[in-house]
């Protein structure tokens, strides 16, 4: 750090004739006006310096410069190590059980390598959900309407349409927390750690048998989507869920974990 000396009392005079010439050369030199209103004269050298550093990053910076962003390589993958997404749904967040359900993958030893807050738009939730899921889901439920000798009054498509709407205001209807995680064998270790789609099945202990106890049917008598809490990548859709979540440059891999000092770095 650049140690700067104070003039002694009979310079100071001196000093502040220079400094006035200064003030006066930069108000010709880039049209800079000084308050004539300064209560003393440190105020008044307080200004000039301010303007010197005003005028010293503008000469050194050029116009409509910007800040280059630090580019971080992605390094392959060990065996066996994998990468996932867990996303806790609008009504984890809206209950306030963000922080439970992270303790729970950080416990398990896994590494967060990226998390952030996002409110997911209409585009996101159609992708996520796209129409082409709609005759799937209709011929599922149909299936476990008549398995429990109920009457199935809609087509397939039409219930699965209805759904797939249901499930798209649900995601959007409040922000989502996203979290990227990597670990051995991350993918089938966090679905474990969340349990069974519907939380009415789901093994106490596991996220969603500890925080809900929403049912696919009783959400299907509502036509509105099941509230489970978390969302978790499977096999085939981890790779890409999570780019569409996070850029390269939000993800941080390259820290260690005290887990990792036990078990070996991820």
């Amino acid at each position: 750090m650049p140690v700067v000396y104070l003039p002694k009392e009979g310079d100071r005079r001196e000093m502040y004739r220079e400094l006035l010439a200064l003030a006066k050369e930069l108000r010709e030199k880039y049209d800079i006006r000084f308050s004539r209103d300064a209560k003393d004269e440190l105020e008044a050298l307080y200004g000039i310096m301010k303007a010197l550093y005003e005028i010293t990053k503008m000469e050194w910076e050029p116009k409509g410069a910007e800040k280059k962003k630090r580019k971080r390589k992605s390094k392959p993958l060990k065996k066996g190590i994998e990468r996932t997404l867990l996303f806790v749904k609008p009504d984890g967040v809206r209950r306030g059980i963000v922080g439970e359900i992270i303790s729970r993958i950080e416990r398990a030893g896994l590494k967060i390598i990226g998390l952030k807050m996002v409110w997911l738009g209409e585009d996101w939730a159609k992708k996520h959900y796209p129409d082409e899921m709609a005759a799937k889901i209709g011929a599922k439920a149909k299936k476990a309407f008549l398995a429990q000798g109920k009457e199935f009054p809609w087509t397939e498509e039409e219930y699965g349409k209805a759904i797939l709407e249901a499930l798209r205001r649900y995601v959007t209807s409040a922000p989502i927390v996203a979290v990227a995680i990597q670990g051995p064998r991350a993918i089938s270790k966090v679905r474990a750690i969340v349990g069974d789609t519907a939380p009415s099945k789901a093994a106490p202990g596991t996220i969603r048998g500890d925080f809900s106890c929403d049912d696919y049917e009783w959400a299907d008598v509502q036509t509105r989507a099941i509230m489970n809490v978390v969302h978790a990548s499977d096999s085939e859709g981890a790779e890409r869920e999570l780019k569409e979540m996070f850029s390269e440059d939000e993800l941080y891999p390259d820290y260690t974990t005290l887990y990792e000092e036990l078990l070996g770095e991820f």
